[in-house]
């Protein structure tokens, strides 16, 4: 029942969303003790600008943190949908990812709070969904340079994002000729949004620009204790979904056509590239952005979900998820 009513295509699939969400907030940590609220933040050094006013309201108090950070995740859940859409990674079109993701961030410890990398990934999310959907055009000059200023603008949030360059420079390469002009718009928006970011920031707010600092995270942001039964089960379920993951990919792979494979090829080269910048994290700090984790996860566990022909075994896992959610924010 629960996966057949997210496989639909319509808007009012994402309606139960908020209350997932406010069902899962409880202090947007693994534990349900750890409520975010003035002094949870006051230690993040610097950063980058766009994040600045977004900490300053999430330090006010736990309702002004709660609003923006569930506001932002349901934000990114419907991006996330309508990038897969219209670009036409799956089969057919579903809201399956947004329930997903929110799944995902709640299992991961203070997975839901808004984080720079958080506010940032909607905008990377555009910029991939811009470059995926024109593939196939004859003129798309213009959406390179586009997606690169959306990277920009990611960028402003979470700096690592200008990595994902690469990630349009993969889907040219396996999309269109060989062109150095193509490879140079995405670099040059990226760094037309850096730049002006810089300058507003400069000679608004002197000393405000800390890109290598907006890195790190408070001390305060530490993972809470878990009960060993929930890693056990937690390590057991993703292990499953994980195998059934790679086996409908590489299923999927096999039969689509070459647009299909091209458009699928660049969504595995982000995969790829979330999965870098998350070993940069840990290997910076020890702690890693959940939004690197669930949004690629959560695009990657629709494919098992929407091939699956017994619903009793894709809402099982779902409703594990789900349990394990629950778990992890009111009891762990």
């Amino acid at each position: 029942m629960l996966t057949g009513y997210f496989r639909q295509d319509r808007p009012t699939a994402l309606l139960p969303l908020p209350l997932i969400l406010l069902l899962l907030w409880p202090g947007a940590g693994t534990g349900g003790n750890l409520a975010p609220g003035p002094g949870l933040l006051e230690h993040v050094v610097g950063g980058m600008p766009l994040y600045q006013p977004v900490r300053w309201l999430l330090d006010r108090s736990p309702w002004s943190a709660m609003v923006v950070s569930l506001l932002v995740a349901f934000g990114m859940g419907f991006s996330l949908v309508r990038m897969a859409n219209n670009s036409e990674l799956y089969e057919r079109r579903n809201n399956l990812s947004a329930l997903l993701l929110v799944l995902l961030l709640a299992l991961l410890p203070f997975g839901l709070l808004a984080d720079p990398a958080m506010l940032g990934m909607w905008a990377v999310l555009a910029a991939l969904g811009r470059m995926w959907h024109a593939t196939g055009r004859p003129n798309i000059r213009a959406t390179l340079f586009d997606a690169g200023l959306l990277l920009g603008l990611a960028s402003l949030f979470y700096l690592p994002y200008a990595f994902v360059t690469v990630v349009l420079w993969s889907t040219l390469a396996v999309t269109r000729p060989l062109n150095l002009r193509d490879y140079l718009l995405p670099p040059i928006g990226l760094a037309t949004m850096l730049f002006l970011g810089w300058g507003a920031v400069h000679f608004l707010f002197p000393g405000h620009w800390a890109p290598v600092t907006s890195l790190h995270y408070p001390a305060a942001w530490q993972q809470p204790g878990v009960h060993w039964m929930y890693r056990v089960i937690l390590i057991t379920v993703l292990a499953i979904l994980a195998a059934s993951c790679l086996l409908a990919v590489a299923r999927l792979y096999a039969r689509s056509v070459m647009r299909e494979k091209n458009i699928r090829a660049a969504f595995l080269a982000f995969c790829f590239t979330m999965a870098l910048l998350a070993l940069f994290a840990w290997w910076l700090d020890r702690r890693i952005p959940p939004v690197l984790l669930a949004a690629p996860g959560a695009l990657l566990l629709a494919f098992p979900l929407l091939q699956s022909k017994k619903q009793a075994w894709t809402d099982a896992a779902l409703w594990s998820l789900f349990l394990l959610a629950c778990w992890a924010r009111w009891a762990g």
